[in-house]
């Protein structure tokens, strides 16, 4: 599956009160279905997984504002107890799915498994946003874990191995922040 036959479309990049929203749409123009990495979950303060619908990490290193929904892979020189595996969603052959992903502001460092000290940057610093979509092709083999967040929502997982490496990365490159900031 080549990944142009997968688009990532980002629609806006703006600032709405105290968050910054990017909406998107991923269009599947294969003749299969598609699994989007993007459940990704919110612990809260009792520990509780819950799926936030428009959660994304947020990485400010190297000067970029990198905002990812997809399974990170944990750092090889990093041991931990159970990896974080975003539960996905499926899109159809030929459908697209309209997402949003929204992050409070000032924008702060949020990663599964940080690797340097964490960054705070004003939105009035930023002038254009990286979105980071990962996706699963459907294929024979590819195993999900039906479940339930703390709130009863329905979950599917794949497991980690497997889908660390079947992962594709859809990568919008730079787009610029718009409104006021």
């Amino acid at each position: 599956m080549a990944q142009a036959d997968v688009e990532l479309k980002v629609e806006s990049v703006a600032r709405e009160a105290d968050t910054l929203a990017v909406t998107y749409a991923v269009h599947n123009r294969t003749s299969r279905a598609v699994w989007l990495l993007d459940g990704l979950w919110d612990f809260g303060f009792g520990g509780q997984p819950t799926l936030d619908p428009h959660r994304a990490y947020v990485d400010l290193s190297g000067g970029q504002v990198v905002l990812s929904r997809m399974l990170i892979p944990v750092p090889e020189d990093l041991l931990v107890e159970a990896p974080e595996v975003p539960s996905v969603s499926r899109v159809e052959a030929g459908a697209t799915a309209t997402r949003r992903a929204v992050v409070p502001l000032p924008l702060r460092t949020s990663l599964p498994y940080p690797t340097g000290p964490a960054e705070t940057r004003e939105l009035s610093a930023v002038r254009e946003v990286r979105l980071r979509v990962g996706y699963l092709p459907d294929a024979e083999g590819l195993k999900l874990h039906e479940g339930k967040d703390s709130h009863g929502a329905v979950t599917r997982t794949p497991e980690y191995g497997p889908a660390v490496t079947a992962q594709r990365v859809l990568d919008s490159g730079p787009q610029p922040v718009s409104g006021p900031r």
